[in-house]
Parts: structure tokens; C-alpha cells; sequence
């Protein structure tokens, strides 16, 4: 029972979220995919993934979370129709139809960490030609370029109340205290508290 609510409040938080995200600059898409912490999350990132506007950044992101590495160690074909939870599958399916093509952000570490990358290049490069039953695409292997993302300040899942609040709802890695009063509030209260602990 508890499960079963779980599962749908996580599906109209998530929905809460795409609302949000319709229509909205694809900076506040990779602002998102970062703040994704849990496993729950990714229903919204394959939604993301699934949408013709993704950009190609928020595409390298969710693959690198994916630990592709991994999944050359014991490669399997792609399914035709990837689960939530097959982001890696997801990205190559989208990737091979087209998709990810306008690259207007910056991958930063974060998104596609250098040891990661480096680590699947060996593994990549350590395969027979064509011996993989997908393709791993070259441009992931070396995700560069774009341009540092820029949230509108009336988007600001940090600094906007009711945005900020369906971020908190869907369990997106949000400050804990609402903006404004509360979050000042608290931020006081831990400096009175880290003081209280030198003393």
C-alpha cells in the first residue's frame, strides 16, 4: 500500500516537473538532470531523453550516470523499447534516430566525469571492430563544446517558491528550507550552531 502510494506521488511530482519543464530553455532541463539523485528519477530523465528538443549535453549526462562502461564489460543488444530504468539504451535508440543533434551547452566534469569517459575510450577502443551489438557514437567519447547554461531568474528551482517546491516534492537535490524568510532563517540558525560547536 505504502509503495503504491510512494509510486504515485513520485509519478505526479515527476508530472509536476515536466510541466515545468514544457516550453522552458533547455538550460533548466540540464539544471534538472543534475539535481536528479535517485533511480526514482528516471522516468523524468527518460521523458527528457524521449523529447525532440533535448540537447545533446542533458543526452551525455544521462549516458555517463548510466555507467556505460559497464555495459561493455558484458554487452547485450539494445532493446526495442527501453525501460525507464535502460537510460543507456534509451540514449543510443534516440541518438541512432536523430536525436541530441543541437549541442548548445557545455558538458561540464559533473555531467561526463574525465575518468569516466577515459575509461570507456580503453574499453571502446579494446573491442574488435564491430564485435559490440550497439554503437558507442564518437561524439560521446568526446563530449566538448557548448556554452555554460543560464536559468532565467523567474525559473530558479533554488530561488523561486513555487518551483522550487515541486523540485523539493519530486526529491531533486533542492536547498532543504523553502526560499525567502524560511531559508534565511536557517541559514542563520547553522551559523549560530557552527559557532555554538567551536566554542
Amino acid at each position: 500500500m505504502h509503495s503504491t502510494r510512494h509510486k504515485h506521488d513520485q509519478l505526479n511530482a515527476d508530472l509536476s516537473i515536466r510541466h515545468i519543464l514544457k516550453g522552458a530553455p533547455q538550460d533548466l532541463w540540464l539544471d534538472t538532470i543534475r539535481r536528479a539523485k535517485y533511480a526514482s528519477h528516471n522516468t523524468l530523465i527518460s521523458w527528457m531523453l524521449s523529447q525532440p528538443e533535448c540537447d545533446f549535453a542533458i543526452a551525455v549526462h544521462a549516458f555517463y550516470r548510466s555507467n556505460p562502461a559497464k555495459h561493455l564489460d558484458d554487452p547485450k543488444p539494445l532493446p526495442a523499447h527501453p525501460e525507464p530504468d535502460d537510460i543507456f539504451s534509451r540514449v543510443l535508440i534516440q541518438w541512432d534516430i536523430g536525436f541530441y543533434r543541437t549541442h548548445r551547452l557545455m558538458v561540464e566534469d559533473r555531467d561526463a566525469p574525465l575518468r569516466q569517459i577515459a575509461r570507456l575510450n580503453q574499453k571502446v577502443i579494446a573491442r574488435p571492430r564491430g564485435s559490440l551489438p550497439f554503437q558507442v557514437p564518437t561524439r560521446f567519447l568526446e563530449p566538448k563544446g557548448g556554452t555554460n547554461i543560464s536559468i532565467p531568474a523567474h525559473l530558479s528551482p533554488t530561488d523561486v517558491h513555487k518551483i522550487w517546491k515541486k523540485y523539493a516534492d519530486a526529491g531533486l537535490d533542492v536547498p532543504t528550507a523553502a526560499p525567502g524568510l524560511p531559508r534565511q532563517i536557517a541559514q542563520i540558525k547553522n551559523r549560530f550552531l557552527r559557532r555554538t560547536e567551536r566554542n
